[in-house]
């Protein structure tokens, strides 16, 4: 037992010197993590962002009479980006494939209905922060349809009131009513129309 003790004690002095003994190697390590993260701490924020597909926003607005108008806007696909900007992020939305229906007007005549805008477009960006769509290159159509809900399937575009091409077109969400533009708009008239009014 003295034999063993006589062993045991020398191993663990030198064992325990090794293991709380701060070496100028361990100082060294810990000094180049500290400063590993404070250049990660002052480095600028990167942007995140994310891939989606099939993507529909549905968006509300009460009207003062309190009935609500429907925004739809769905694509294809888009990137959501998420770019810090002080204190702040600023969210971006990039959608591709765009396909958009906005209720103008909801009519109580015999039987409800519906005054509707619906565009397409190859490409558009929904700004989250000022709550702002702007796309490009758009086909637009005014149509009058039964009901005061949104065409869940496809419209025949041949039963539009009006319609035509814009360069580009925004709108953006504030209070009851979205401010809606469209820039160079050209209509378009079928030969139908055109022979109505005489051209």
């Amino acid at each position: 037992m003295l034999l063993t003790l006589s062993v045991l004690l020398p191993a663990l002095g030198i064992w325990l010197l090794q293991t709380t003994k701060v070496r100028q190697s361990d100082l060294d390590h810990y000094e180049e993590m500290i400063q590993e993260r404070k250049i990660a701490a002052s480095q600028t924020p990167t942007s995140t962002r994310q891939h989606r597909k099939e993507v529909t926003k549905d968006i509300w607005f009460t009207q003062d009479d309190c009935s609500r108008l429907h925004y739809q806007i769905a694509s294809e696909g888009s990137l959501l980006t998420l770019t810090p900007v002080g204190n702040k992020f600023e969210f971006v939305e990039s959608l591709q494939g765009i396909r958009c229906w906005m209720q103008d007007q909801l009519l109580q005549e015999e039987e409800p209905a519906q005054q509707a805008r619906y565009f397409e477009a190859d490409e558009g960006v929904y700004r989250y922060s000022t709550q702002e769509f702007v796309a490009n290159d758009v086909s637009l159509s005014l149509f009058h349809l039964p009901g005061h809900k949104l065409p869940e399937g496809t419209v025949d575009p041949e039963e539009a009131f009006f319609k035509g091409r814009a360069k580009d077109i925004s709108f953006f969400f504030g209070g009851n009513t979205p401010q809606f533009q469209a820039r160079q708009f050209q209509a378009i008239m079928s030969k139908e129309e055109q022979s109505e009014v005489g051209l």
